[in-house]
């Protein structure tokens, strides 16, 4: 058999959620008849300690936050998390679009929402199709910070999938964090889904 490596494991991580990436960014294309390109110029494991430093360095102690949590072969909680100033830059190219120059606040967090309902489904769902991981979605939430994805972190023995995406649109640009907290069974079933997969396009 041969060896799987780290590298050609994170190479097909990286594969699905691009392909998630690229649904999320059609639908929202068709949200608000506008070019929408959604990139994932860095993912990376990390571990419960390395979350910490990553929330603290990369992602605002006071942001926008959709969480998303999902039960099933693989458990935990997703968010998008947002600084403030690059929400406002996405809300705006986006209810622009759409002909609302100015968002109310009901607008501007309805927006947010359906934005990170789009994209963490789209990253989730691609992962579950490529690789037979099934999940079922709970409700959404939101937040002024990531709280509630540090508690779940906290509750489980968890690894989590960090992505940082860059939502460009026609005269604005936005950067967001996806994170991915998964309990270890959680992570344990998507590495052995994912060498199932390199074997497979090796045969």
């Amino acid at each position: 058999m041969p060896e799987i490596t780290l590298e050609s494991r994170m190479d097909l991580l990286s594969e699905c959620v691009n392909i998630g990436l690229g649904r999320a960014a059609e639908a929202l294309n068709r949200m608000c008849a506008t070019h929408v390109a959604l990139s994932a110029p860095e993912i990376r494991i990390l571990s419960r300690p390395s979350l910490t430093e990553a929330t603290m360095g990369r992602c605002p102690s006071i942001c926008e936050g959709v969480f998303l949590p999902f039960t099933g072969v693989m458990s935990g909680m997703t968010a998008l998390a947002f600084a403030h100033g690059d929400a406002n830059s996405l809300v705006s190219g986006l209810t622009e679009a759409m002909g609302m120059p100015e968002a109310s606040d009901q607008m501007r967090e309805d927006t947010l929402r359906e934005v990170g309902n789009v994209v963490l489904v789209g990253v989730l769902g691609a992962m579950g199709t490529m690789l037979g991981l099934h999940v079922d979605y709970q409700p959404l939430s939101t937040a002024k910070n990531l709280g509630p994805l540090l508690a779940v972190a906290d509750a489980l023995c968890s690894v989590t999938l960090y992505v940082r995406a860059n939502f460009t649109l026609a005269r604005y640009m936005a950067t967001g964090d996806i994170l991915v907290v998964l309990a270890q069974n959680g992570f344990d079933a998507l590495t052995k889904a994912l060498d199932a997969k390199i074997l497979e396009n090796l045969a």
